[in-house]
């Protein structure tokens, strides 16, 4: 019997220590934890390690403490006058003495210009936690997709090892019949020459997985050599969609759209507070004054400072002690509440732009799907098998033999991308529409 050519011994070893590692079922599965289960444990993860995503927590408590700012009115102030004094009397007389006065003055903003503010603020905590919404979504999409992309790579390692180990077990049976004669020997070269391409596809697939593997790692906070899932593939069927309904949930619920429209309001707002921010603020309180001289003289009041509207409007003042022009922040304003107004139609045109065409994209998949009988990789799996005993009793000859196995293979490969594209497209579907839809097969 002649010994394994190299080629053989290579793909083996290759076969047995690579993909045999791609179709190890990790801890979850053993757990025997639903798909869906795990994947929602998995964007849960991501969440709680990601570090970008911790920057946008950080950044509504940012808001948040802006907003608290605002709501805070300045402490009193205490004003102080003392120095000497002449006095001079009706006698005619002068005496040295001294004058004092105190103040307590407790500031206010002009009415309506805190009010103003803070709900400015209120839509900036409000844009924070969409923008934190947005990332969270993508975050799980990403997730999701390198989950079923690693899970589908792994699978189709797992049909290449197979066809493998039959063509090898094929040519162990010609190469052990030393009577086989040349045709024998023919087929054993056809047989180890088309372990070729599958080495090279195996190879493709492992690079494949520890690339998916490590990119699903960073989007968990997770070394890149950490084990994941690689189980969790796309649902085998896909319901069929309402592209009205999708349409209306992303009207109400799309984040982009929901960010423009605060974006809208708070440009409003803000041209409202401009627009009364130049108006002085002021301050009032008790004041106590007296005069020692000849005679002694003191007394209490009130004491009231305000900016007076002197000079042209243009001449800008200092905002909160004077009257302030605000021509030019009024006009940015003005321009920055057209500019929001502005950008919303074309925000909206796009989601449904980019919705119609990924319901489209479901939907041709869905179909493709639907036509396919649900047991043809179960039965393309068996008559790769039945190739092999029909060969081995000489009933067919290798071509059919191969054409057998690389139709199993191909068939696989194709039914699988599809179930794959299926699922991006609903992912895709599941971020336009404010996560709204369910991520899954499910309606």
């Amino acid at each position: 019997m002649n010994l394994p050519s190299p080629l053989l011994l290579r793909i083996a070893a290759w076969l047995s220590a690579g993909s045999l590692s791609l179709i190890a079922p990790c801890a979850r599965a053993e757990a025997g934890l639903p798909p869906e289960a795990v994947l929602r444990a998995l964007a849960a993860e991501s969440r709680a390690q990601n570090s970008e995503y911790r920057s946008y927590e950080a950044a509504i408590q940012a808001a948040e403490g802006q907003l608290v700012q605002l709501g805070m009115l300045p402490k009193p102030q205490l004003i102080a006058f003392v120095g000497p004094y002449l006095s001079t009397g009706g006698a005619g007389q002068t005496v040295l003495g001294y004058q004092q006065e105190f103040e307590l003055l407790q500031p206010f903003y002009f009415p309506g210009k805190v009010s103003l503010r803070k709900a400015v603020a209120r839509r900036d905590v409000l844009l924070a936690q969409l923008l934190l919404k947005q990332f969270g979504l993508s975050l799980e999409v990403a997730v999701r997709s390198l989950a079923h992309q690693l899970a589908v790579t792994v699978a189709t390692a797992g049909v290449a090892q197979e066809i493998a180990e039959r063509t090898n077990s094929v040519i162990a049976f010609l190469e052990s019949r030393p009577k086989a004669g040349i045709l024998g020997y023919l087929d054993a070269r056809i047989l180890t020459g088309s372990l070729i391409g599958l080495e090279q596809e195996v190879r493709w697939l492992e690079e494949r997985r520890w690339s998916l593997a490590a990119q699903l790692n960073a989007y968990l906070g997770r070394p890149a050599g950490t084990p994941v899932p690689e189980f969790l593939l796309p649902p085998e069927s896909f319901p069929p969609l309402s592209v009205e309904r999708l349409s209306t949930l992303a009207q109400r619920h799309n984040v982009l759209l929901e960010i423009h429209r605060v974006m809208i309001d708070r440009a409003r707002r803000q041209r409202k507070a401009t627009e009364i921010a130049g108006y002085p603020d002021f301050a009032m309180g008790p004041f106590w004054m007296a005069f020692q001289g000849v005679n002694f003289d003191a007394g209490p009041g009130i004491t009231l400072t305000v900016g007076l509207p002197v000079g042209k409007p243009e001449v800008p003042g200092i905002e909160g002690v004077a009257w302030a022009g605000q021509r030019g922040n009024l006009a940015t304003a003005k321009a920055q509440e057209e500019q929001a107004m502005a950008l919303f139609p074309a925000a909206e045109r796009n989601a449904q732009s980019l919705l119609y065409a990924r319901f489209s994209a479901y939907e041709a998949v869905r179909n493709q799907l639907a036509v396919q009988p649900p047991s043809l990789i179960a039965s393309l799996r068996d008559a790769a098998a039945l190739a092999e005993r029909q060969y081995r009793i000489g009933a067919i000859d290798v071509h059919r033999f191969l054409a057998a196995q690389q139709q199993y293979l191909a068939a696989f490969r194709s039914v699988q991308a599809a179930r794959l594209d299926a699922a991006l497209a609903r992912l895709d579907l599941f971020f336009l529409t404010g996560g709204e839809l369910a991520p899954n097969g499910s309606r």
